[in-house]
């Protein structure tokens, strides 16, 4: 019984092994990059401060720029104290116009750090010089037991939802007739 057990465990640790090989293969078939690549390439060049940083900054600068990137309603259930909400798709446009200290402090937080990797990049390139990415993003922020805030008060969060991008679900062929 475990040698049947344990051959069927490898049987489909094999078969698994084939499916991600066969993705990996086809998106470098098509010019594709992996997720893990798409990744990589947020972070990239990226500055990062962690937590605790964040909290001495906080203390240290009363006009340091929190910027939470996340969607609408991921700020809307919770954000840490103090953050302003903008949009990622326009954040620079948005901070170019809005904030004209090209030295401003300035904070980007995310769900997990990607979304505000790509935020980075946008700012820097649009003339910021002082702009870092919070490392491990809002979840990273909950996991300390750090409080957040919403629009009934202040609150711990005792488990924060545990998806992403790669959950994400969507139906790119719909009709259209």
């Amino acid at each position: 019984m475990e040698k049947c057990a344990t051959i069927s465990i490898v049987v489909m640790l094999l078969c698994l092994q084939g499916i991600v090989t066969q993705t990996v293969k086809a998106n470098e078939g098509n010019g594709l990059r992996t997720i893990e690549q798409v990744i990589e390439d947020a972070h990239e060049d990226v500055s990062c401060i962690g937590i605790d940083e964040l909290k001495k900054r906080i203390k240290k600068n009363n006009k340091l720029v929190l910027l939470d990137v996340r969607t609408k309603s991921e700020y809307d259930a919770a954000h840490i104290k103090g953050s302003a909400w903008v949009e990622r798709g326009i954040a620079e446009f948005v901070l170019v116009q809005k904030l004209p200290d090209s030295n401003a402090e300035i904070v980007v937080y995310c769900k997990k750090g990607h979304r505000a990797g790509l935020v980075v990049k946008a700012l820097m390139k649009a003339g910021f010089r002082n702009v870092v990415s919070l490392e491990g993003g809002f979840d990273e922020w909950v996991h300390q037991g750090n409080t957040v805030h919403n629009s009934l008060g202040e609150f711990k969060m005792v488990n924060p939802a545990r998806f992403g991008a790669g959950s994400f679900q969507v139906e790119f062929y719909q009709n259209k007739n």
